[in-house]
């Protein structure tokens, strides 16, 4: 297995809303979900080769879906720990109904407002750091080609590409190991490892079985849409810092990355963790 390691650096506060959700309420997960990392590497290839980002807005009739190619798996961006400033929860002036739009307007004339209040979460952190992994070197090469390509990340965020590591070989290895990224819950259960990490729910592509391509650039450097229909959920577990417990898993690992081989199987579509 094969691995690149991003520095990714956001310009701002960020929020990666948890689904499903209230409106009243923004919560953000501490992370950068897989999906989203997968979506904003690919508008950055499409920038790296002077495309316009595409359209995707959510109220279209079948929206494309513009992520990397299936055999690139994006596994989640995360904060280094040196620059971890927490989540901060504070409020925001919203809608009370999906189709009123008036409290975005710069000027309201005869509209009124009707607004009520949100408590809405930021993730606040100086540093991310992302991976992708890949059985086969093809490919590759074309990520250190978005160093310095920013684009929006998430619900609230930008953030810019400042560093891309040389290409990683990763060997599975069973170890006794804190995770580089998050960890299926289903993983841990199996094992009855489930102490000092917290719990969410996340969600995977569902992948469509005929996504395979023979060039390095279709549905990574194009406008191709990426051959999708719709999420999966799934529980993942996260380790937000080093702490006195670490799970022993079957990872990809070079002795400092440790990436889950159970994330990798799963996001791969491979249900079998």
């Amino acid at each position: 297995m094969y691995c690149i390691k991003l520095t990714i650096t956001p310009t701002a506060a960020m929020t990666f809303r948890i689904l499903p959700g209230s409106i009243l309420n923004i919560a953000t997960y501490p992370f950068v979900p897989p999906t989203t990392l997968s979506g904003f590497l690919r508008r950055l290839g499409m920038l790296s080769v002077g495309l316009e980002i595409p359209e995707t807005r959510i109220n279209k009739d079948d929206p494309p879906f513009y992520a990397l190619p299936r055999h690139y798996v994006a596994l989640g961006a995360y904060p280094s720990l040196n620059t971890w400033r927490g989540v901060h929860k504070t409020y925001r002036k919203g809608m009370r109904e999906f189709n009123h739009d008036v409290f975005s307007r710069l000027y309201v004339e005869k509209d009124k407002a009707n607004f009520q209040l949100h408590t809405w979460e930021y993730l606040i952190v100086g540093e991310l750091v992302g991976y992708v992994v890949s059985e086969s070197l093809q490919g590759l090469e074309h990520f250190p080609k978005l160093k310095n390509y920013g684009c929006k990340l998430g619900k609230e965020g930008f953030a810019v590409v400042t560093k891309v590591s040389e290409i990683i070989e990763l060997r599975r290895e069973t170890v006794q190991a804190y995770p580089s990224t998050i960890v299926p819950m289903e993983a841990l259960l199996q094992s009855g490892q489930f102490i000092g990490c917290d719990i969410y729910n996340l969600y995977r592509y569902n992948w469509q079985t005929n996504d395979e391509t023979d060039s390095e650039e279709a549905g990574f450097l194009d406008n191709t849409r990426t051959p999708v229909d719709g999420f999966i959920p799934f529980v993942t577990a996260y380790y937000p810092k080093q702490g006195d417990y670490t799970p022993t898993l079957d990872y990809y690992t070079d002795g400092e990355i440790h990436i889950p081989v159970s994330l990798v199987n799963l996001l791969r579509g491979e249900v079998n963790v």
